[in-house]
Formats: structure tokens, sequence, C-alpha cells
């Protein structure tokens, strides 16, 4: 059964207000006080948790959330398999930024045309060209963990440092797709590619 994602979304916002203070991330604060002393989020808990967080600090341009998807929601797809897929599916159906999230893993490459947000785990790494080649010029907003990622083209790329989900940003990917990161993110990143560390 699936943990409730309520639950699930406090869990991993301390662990990701770490390393993202000035950002100004809060999820669902209010509520969290009353959750238990619950174990430590997982790994794919804190990378999640990140995504959820990345949507809110980026613009797309009118009408490219998901062509599949109503105007209310937000197509977050996953290529490939997880070590943790409960983590992804736990966001399914919560609320950001006034619209709702919906979660889809794919199979092929080409089913990520319609998706506004698409991860990339590193069972995807082989698939990557392929699927770069098939969004250009798209506006879907790559967001991966694998080493090397950004530099390839993926436009966040989180990993780990110290025990501690980092991430970087590949902005002239960003920009080619027609997207805007907020100035926060990029002050936040470990590393910038693409152009110098501004933003909207």
């Amino acid at each position: 059964m699936r943990s409730d994602p309520r639950t699930f979304l406090c869990r991993c916002a301390l662990a990701a207000l770490i390393v993202l203070p000035a950002a100004g991330i809060v999820l669902r604060g209010d509520s969290c006080a009353a959750e238990p002393r619950t174990s430590a989020p997982t790994e794919y808990q804190v990378k999640a948790a990140f995504v959820y967080n990345f949507i809110k600090f980026v613009e797309w341009p009118d009408g490219g959330r998901g062509g599949k998807l109503p105007e209310d929601a937000v197509s977050l797809c996953v290529l490939g398999g997880l070590p943790d897929k409960a983590s992804f599916e736990a966001l399914d159906g919560q609320e950001i930024a006034g619209k709702r999230l919906s979660v889809e893993f794919l199979a092929a490459s080409e089913e990520a045309r319609d998706c506004a947000v698409l991860f990339l785990p590193s069972g995807a790494s082989k698939r990557l060209p392929d699927v770069l080649e098939v969004l250009k010029g798209r506006p879907v907003l790559t967001i991966g963990d694998t080493d090397g990622y950004a530099r390839r083209g993926v436009m966040i790329n989180m990993y780990l440092e110290n025990k501690r989900v980092r991430f970087e940003i590949n902005a002239e990917s960003a920009g080619a797709a027609g997207l805007r990161i907020s100035a926060k993110l990029f002050s936040l990143a470990g590393t910038v590619y693409g152009v110098s560390r501004t933003g909207k």
C-alpha cells in the first residue's frame, strides 16, 4: 500500500530545506509539526521532494505543461525503472502552484514529448542522446540524478555530496526549450553550465 502523500512530503521537507534554505521552500510546513517522528527519508524520497520543489521555480511558456493533460495539471514523467518507484508515486495528485501533479512512468523516449517534467534516472543513461533529440525545442523540464547529465544537456541534475543531495543546472538547455529558471535556484546550484548565474 502506498504511503500517505502528505506524510511523505513532510518527511522529506526538512531534508530538502537543509540544502535549499535560501529558496524559501516549504512543503506543508504547518501540518508537518503534527506528524509523529519517523525514520530518516531514503535517498529517492529526498530526490522526489527536490523534483517537487524544482517545479515551483521554473516558468513554462503558455501551453507547455503537458499536451495530454487538462490545463490544471502538471505532468511529471519518469523514464525507465527506479530503485524506489514509490517515492515518485507518492507525488501523484499533489498540488503544486495551484495545479495537480500527475505522475506517469514511461517505457519509450518518444512518450516524453507530452510531459511537462521528465525525470531521467541513471538507468536512462544510454538513451539520453535519443531522449534529448526527441525533446529538442520542446518545453519539457529535464531532471536527472547521474554524474555528467547536466554537461550532456539535462537541465537540472542532482548528485550526492557528503551524503546530501546537491544539484547543478544547464541554463543553456533550459533556455533553448523556452523555460525560465528562478534566480533563487541558480544561486543555490553547485554548478551552472551555459551562462552566468542569473535568472528571472
